[in-house]
């Protein structure tokens, strides 16, 4: 699922993560504030309606702060319209939601603010990775995409990892990025 850059050390990945986590968790507490006020204005004026319309937000909302840091912190361009948006931010919610399990039954269970700081660092470099990962599904493709669905099928190949068709002189492969030899 990660495609992470072959030269890249796991250390500075893994610092990458942790970034993306803890910038992803800030922001998101912040737009939170936001959207907790919108919801309560949308229920006022339609209760159910409301309720749906302020889900959709939230999930835009995910979305697209998800596809902003994946994009500052790995420069990895995330397809904004809104469909990808909206399904980008159910499907993280969804995911994170489904990783925090853990993390909300020992935080109910031990109410102890030691506990609660390293478990939010921990869980800063899982939300960091899963919501990296899952950004993937969305990355726009490469301008090199639309010019090989334009080259005619003698001058292509298959990539050795992927498979994919690439172009016979390509080094590495535009989707995977594995060297080619």
């Amino acid at each position: 699922m990660g495609s992470r850059n072959m030269t890249e050390s796991p250390l500075k990945s893994g610092s990458k993560y942790f970034l993306h986590g803890i910038s992803f968790s800030i922001l998101y507490l912040a737009l939170a504030f936001v959207w907790v006020i919108l919801l309560v204005v949308l229920v006022i004026v339609g209760f159910f309606i409301g309720l749906i319309v302020g889900l959709v937000l939230l999930f835009f909302i995910v979305g697209g702060l998800n596809s902003f840091l994946t994009n500052l912190i790995w420069s990895v361009p995330i397809k904004t319209d809104w469909k990808s948006l909206l399904l980008h931010g159910l499907v993280l919610f969804t995911l994170l939601l489904i990783a925090n399990i853990p993390n909300i039954i020992v935080n109910f269970l031990f109410r102890n603010l030691g506990l609660q700081i390293v478990l939010f660092l921990i869980y800063a470099f899982v939300d960091g990775f899963v919501a990296r990962n899952s950004a993937n599904w969305w990355k726009k493709p490469p301008e090199e995409y639309e010019l090989l669905r334009q080259t005619p099928k003698s001058f292509l190949k298959k990539c050795l990892n992927c498979g994919q068709e690439i172009p016979i002189a390509s080094e590495t492969c535009p989707y995977c990025g594995s060297k080619q030899q």
